[in-house]
């Protein structure tokens, strides 16, 4: 079977602004090598499968120049709707079922070549058993942000079936799904065989199903994403679905979506400083990330926050409290 890998790229990315913003979303920006968040995703897809990016009708313009193809959602409706669009349009075009990923472009996972070793086994278990196949990462520590996924029974080694999704818990039942051993923090990674996501589509979500097709093709986009209901994916089809399995995922996996994720994965000075244009003066500072632009950023008895310099705004954040962010985007990001 044909394989595609829809690279999901859009968003607001409120919580790291003022580096994000509507037209240059965190998917854009660049990292210490100069390469955006996109770029590391198609990287580590590779010759796995045929890459597309899935983005909205704001940011496209600035993806022309990729050597890859763009689908364009007109107006964003959250991810039901744009990829089982995407998919019903990839099986139509190829006239028989086909294997599709889906990849959010705002994570960052090493090493690469595990996480196509789990990409290419995970296409080939969907095509093998008929299932839709999430990628669960092993928690390391009782997160509180992110959803989880409660893993059933062993159909083969390191794939189990779903007994539920959970959503983001509160420490302490983080902590007892950590303890348990039988929960997995939710990657929102998938895979498909086309034909399986449209019948669970049918079934679960018809209100977006029903409107996908006129007079027996796939609806041209401009009709579709005006008419139908904003919805996530695991909540229009995970979540109710049975007719899936979660691959246990080996490489480092970050969901780079605050501040106190981009110091992880950014590199550090001698005392765990975390920068990204130029390391910072220091005296008695740790633990700080520093994104200082063109201007020379200098920490003196400070630990834990974060400065980020953006064209004439300068955000200086608790690192612990990067969540509130988002609310500082709304507050202040249009002044």
């Amino acid at each position: 079977m044909r394989r595609y890998a829809l690279i999901m790229a859009g968003g607001k990315g409120e919580r790291l602004w003022p580096l994000s913003k509507p037209e240059r979303p965190k998917q854009l920006i660049p990292l210490s090598d100069g390469k955006t968040l996109l770029d590391l995703a198609l990287d580590r897809v590779g010759e796995v499968a045929d890459k597309v990016i899935l983005t909205n009708s704001t940011i496209a313009s600035r993806l022309s120049s990729l050597p890859v193809r763009t689908l364009v959602e007109p107006i964003p409706k959250n991810t039901a709707p744009a990829l089982i669009y995407a998919t019903a349009l990839l099986q139509e075009e190829a006239g028989e079922p086909v294997l599709v990923a889906a990849l959010p472009s705002d994570h960052h996972i090493t090493p690469m070549d595990t996480f196509r070793a789990t990409l290419l086994r995970a296409y080939e278990s969907a095509e093998k058993y008929g299932k839709i196949v999430t990628f669960g990462i092993k928690p390391t520590h009782p997160h509180t942000g992110y959803g989880y996924i409660e893993r059933g029974d062993e159909v083969e080694s390191g794939l189990y079936t779903v007994v539920k999704f959970h959503e983001k818990p509160n420490y302490e039942a983080a902590k007892e799904y950590v303890e348990s051993g039988r929960f997995y923090w939710n990657s929102g990674m998938f895979v498909w065989r086309s034909d399986v996501l449209l019948r669970e589509a049918k079934a679960h979500a018809p209100y977006i199903y029903d409107l996908l097709y006129e007079d027996g093709h796939v609806r041209p986009a401009e009709d579709f994403f005006p008419a139908v209901k904003a919805e996530s994916i695991d909540y229009a089809v995970m979540e109710k679905t049975r007719e899936i399995l979660v691959i246990e995922a080996d490489f480092n996996w970050i969901d780079v979506g605050s501040y106190s994720s981009l110091y992880v994965i950014l590199p550090k000075d001698g005392s765990g400083n975390a920068y990204r244009d130029a390391p910072p003066g220091v005296v008695d500072s740790s633990g700080n990330l520093v994104i200082s632009g063109d201007k020379r950023v200098v920490l003196v008895g400070v630990e834990g926050i974060g400065v980020v310099v953006e064209g004439d705004t300068v955000l200086v954040v608790n690192l612990k409290e990067d969540q509130k962010v988002r609310e500082a985007a709304r507050k202040f990001g249009k002044g």
